[in-house]
Formats: structure tokens, sequence, C-alpha cells
């Protein structure tokens, strides 16, 4: 990857030289996602004398770009010059920040620990030691009071000297083996203090040294006044994204209405974690096309019959030669270009939706699909049962609702649920404020759909006299199994036409409620109320006209 250094002249300070330099920490506090990319704002907090300084920021990650780099300052503070180094990051030259010193100073007394407890192990070695010397005096005293005891004393005397000795031996392994336990406890103790002291260490040596990967801010500032300053870094970032998702819970019946939670789906792989930051959701698309296309004229020209005969002719010769080569590559790309991939494409209409998540977040790098929940929305819903015989066996469940809030609801994943079931997934599509939609949630098994047709004739079958007519007869039928009364929407179709001399005829009983819906030329719709347990029949009959010596495709 192409890492460059940058420096920008912001502002020419004025000041000959510069005061110190001091070390900061970049602490991210806000972040504002969009599609595919996100604004990222942290904050450097300084404690600034009046005048001069080098401001060092180290541990950013390493993707971060300079073109989206952008650094502000309160009020009597102006920033100068502004480097951002990939490669050959310095050395932190400021020894006495606040998190330097106490680093340092956990250090030296981890030390000072591991000292103290090297100590103690040693003044135990000392004492099983000790004790070891004790038992071996014993023992030789023992062997030299024995032979002499045997020749000059009595009985009891052996036996009183022996008790002696085994009472002192195993006093003094006891007191070796307590000292040998203890220097074991303090040695398990001794590994912790070195690891604590390693841990301090390399936090040490990150404040003093940052990280090779990661990328090291600098920037000049002079300061009017001396104070509490904070400099706001703003970098924008590839590699976040945001989606919105659904749980869409519809209760059915007398009183129906439609219950919305709304969530977000967040990810991020920026190179670091995001803790404790304001979350700001955006539909802007900063990286897609800003301007319109160009459009050009086409050129067009002219050429002679012969001229065009000679060039078609040309043509198909050197076709004819290139066709075994065309051949052979033509099986090569087949065999080692992938197919094509599949993008998904969001269409928010121009319309640009900001949401501040309320409450602070941990966003993590590298995290996949981290949910958080937003809301719910409560809207009405008008529920009924649609009907497709000719294509389906069962009805299924339709709602309408409109969108009541005063915002955009944007498309995304939704989990269908119900009476409390769950049904499955679906889309719901970009709802404007005041716009209504129809989705469908899920099959109704109780409402069972039949389709026949006892009579399907052609005039030649001997039905008709003629030969140019055709007619089909349709029963249907809904039956209605669930236990609760459906509106029904019974929809099926039947030929059209668009020439005057093929007529279309037909009838229907009940009768139809409309025909040719919203301009779709041949469908017919009914509108039955069919009660719990009860069957609701239909009778549909067409007929197609046509004159002799024409025939029907």
């Amino acid at each position: 990857m192409l890492r460059f250094f940058l420096t920008t002249s912001l502002i020419a300070l004025a000041a000959p030289g510069l005061a110190d330099t001091i070390t900061g920490q970049a602490k991210v506090d806000t972040v504002t996602i969009y599609p595919g990319l996100a604004t990222v704002s942290r904050l450097v907090i300084l404690d600034l004398p009046a005048g001069s300084h080098e401001i060092i920021v180290p541990d950013l990650p390493q993707s971060l770009s300079t073109e989206g780099l952008r650094l502000s300052a309160p009020a009597g503070v102006q920033i100068g010059a502004v480097n951002l180094a990939y490669d050959r990051l310095p050395v932190t030259p400021d020894q006495s920040s606040p998190a330097i010193v106490a680093a340092k100073e956990e250090v030296e007394r981890l030390e000072e620990v591991l000292r103290e407890r090297d100590a103690e192990i040693a003044a135990i070695r000392l004492r099983v030691q000790a004790a070891e010397e004790q038992i071996a005096f014993l023992q030789s005293l023992s062997q030299a009071s024995a032979g002499q005891t045997l020749t000059t004393s009595s009985i009891a005397d052996i036996q009183a000297l022996a008790q002696m000795v085994g009472t002192e031996t195993l006093a003094v392994r006891e007191a070796a083996f307590a000292a040998e336990q203890e220097a074991q406890a303090a040695l398990r103790a001794r590994e912790d203090d070195v690891e604590a002291l390693e841990d301090a260490k390399k936090a040490l040596a990150a404040l003093m040294a940052p990280e090779s990967d990661g990328a090291v801010l600098t920037f000049t500032v002079n300061a009017v006044e001396a104070g509490e300053v904070v400099i706001d870094v703003s970098t924008l970032e590839g590699f976040a994204n945001w989606s919105p998702v659904y749980d869409m819970h519809l209760t059915t019946g007398d009183d129906a209405a439609l219950d919305i939670d709304r969530a977000v789906v967040v990810s991020q792989a920026t190179g670091q974690d995001w803790l404790d930051v304001q979350l700001i959701l955006s539909t802007a698309r900063p990286g897609e096309q800003i301007a319109p296309s160009g459009v050009w004229a086409p050129l067009r020209r002219i050429i002679s019959e012969e001229a065009l005969k000679r060039e078609e002719g040309e043509m198909l010769l050197m076709a004819d030669e290139a066709m075994p080569m065309n051949r052979s590559l033509a099986g090569m790309a087949e065999a080692i270009m992938p197919a094509p991939a599949m993008t998904a494409q969001a269409d928010f209409s121009g319309a640009t939706v900001t949401y501040i998540y309320p409450g602070r977040v941990d966003i993590r790098n590298g995290v996949e699909d981290l949910r958080l929940p937003l809301d719910t929305l409560a809207l009405e819903a008008d529920v009924w049962a649609e009907a497709a015989p000719s294509r389906d066996s069962i009805a299924y469940r339709m709602a309408e609702f409109t969108n009541t809030t005063d915002e955009i609801l944007l498309p995304g994943q939704a989990l269908i649920f119900a009476d409390g079931t769950m049904i499955g997934f679906s889309e719901l599509p970009l709802l404007a404020a005041g716009a209504d939609t129809e989705m469908g949630f899920g099959p109704l098994d109780g409402l069972r759909l039949t389709r026949a047709t006892p009579r399907r004739s052609e005039g030649d079958a001997g039905v008709f006299t003629s030969n140019n007519q055709l007619v089909e007869q349709a029963e249907i039928s809904v039956e209605n199994l669930t236990g609760q009364d459906w509106r029904v929407l019974l929809r099926d179709a039947i030929p059209y036409s668009e020439q005057d001399d093929l007529e279309v005829e037909f009838s229907a009983s009940p009768s139809v409620t409309r025909r040719n819906p919203e301009g779709q030329r041949g469908i017919l719709e009914w509108d039955l109320d069919v009660a719990a347990g009860a069957t609701q029949d239909v009778s549909l009959e067409y007929k197609l006209t046509w004159p002799e010596g024409y025939l029907l495709r």
C-alpha cells in the first residue's frame, strides 16, 4: 500500500521558535457513519502554557488518509504546520506527561516489589539450609553417642538417647518442610510480580515509542493564554457501515395493529476500537457520484452501398480466419474468468436522514453486525386475506399501514411476526412520512382454495356449431377453517385482446368488484366476507370469439 508523508501548512506561526514538545492522546469522541465510510472525531485535551508548542499525537490507525484530515481549535489557539507520518515513527520526546510519569513510577514500584520478594525467598532458603545442617549434626551426634553408650551405659540410656535424637530431628524436619512450602509460595507469587513488571514495561514503552504499524500526527500550536485546550482531530475513514433492521409484529382481529421494533446493525474495521463514543448514523453518500454525467453527441456518417458491401465482405473474411483463435480464447476465458459478483444497491431516492443514537456506545475494531436498538413504532393496520386460486392452494395474510411518524422509514430487512408467531423475513421498502404500503405477513393454512375447470371447449369439439370460439368455465371456492372471520380479496385472470376482431366476453357470479385494477389488464378481483367455517363459491366463465379463417394464439 502506498504510504506518503504529508506536511500541510495551515497557519504560519509568528513565534520564531518552539517553546516545548508535548505528547497528547487522541480519544475517539463522535463517529458519524455513512454507507461504506465514517467521519471520526477525536479530542486531544492539552494543558498548554502560553506560547508556541509542538504537539505529538501517537497511536492513530495506520489506515488514516490525509485527504479527510481536519484540525480545529478554540478561539485564542492557532494551529500551524500539520504532519501525518506512517513510517519512521518518531520516539516520543516528552518525558513529563502524566501518563509517562505514572507508567515510570509503576515500573519502579514493581521492581522494588520484585527485589523485596527475592530477599524474602533468600531468607526462607537460609532457614531451610540451617534446618538441614541441624539435622546433619543430630545424625552425627547420635552415631558418636550411640557407640559410647553401648559400652558404658544401660539399655535405658540408649533408649533415652534415641528418643531425644528422634524428637529433635522430627521438629527440625517439620521446620524445614514448613520453610520449603513458604519458599514455594513466594516463588509462585514472584511469577506474578515478574508478569506485572513486564506488562508495566510494555505500557511505558508504548507511551515512549508508538507501535510501528500505526500513524503519528504532529502539529504546532500557538496559545495566547495558558490553560486547557481541546483540539478536535477529524478524519475520514473507510471500512464502516450501517443498515436498519426491523422486527414487525402484526396483530389481527378487530383491533388490528402493527408494532415495529427498529434497530441498526453497525460494522467497522478501521483499525481502532471506538469506546464510549457518540454515534451518528447518516444516509448521505459522500463516496458516490456528486454531479450529473456528461452528454456527448453521436457522430453519424454516410457510406455508399458499394463501399458498405466491400466492408462487410472484408469483415466476414477476417471473422472466418480468426474463428479458430476466437474459439480457443473463448474456452480459456471461460475456464479462468470467475462469475460476475452480485452487488446489492440501496436507493434512498435522494432523501438524507441523520439519526443520533441515544447514549454512548462501544464499537470495537473488526466487529460485524453489532445490533443497537432504536425504538418501537405503534401503527394502525388494515388486515385482510389475499387469494390467487389459479396459483396457490391457500390464502395469504396481508396488511396495509401508513407511516404516521414525522420521519422516513429507511429500507431494510424485516423479521415478520403475526399474532405472536414468527413468519419469516421480508424487506421494508423506503416509506416517506405519511406514505402507506402493503406487506405480506405469511400463509393462512386454514383458508383453502380450489379452482376447477369442468368444461373447456373449442368449437371443433362439437359443443359449439362454429370453430371460431373458445369457452372456459372455472369454479372457485374459498373454505375458511381458521376459526376467524376473514375479508378475502380474491384475484383471478381472463385473457385480454388488443385486436378488434378478437372479442372477449365474461360473466361471473357473484359479480366482480374490480376489473383491470391499477391498469392490470385481464385481472378480476372480488371482495368477499368469508365467515369462520363457511365456504364461498365463485363461478367464472369467459368466451373468446374471432372471425373464420383465423387461428387463436
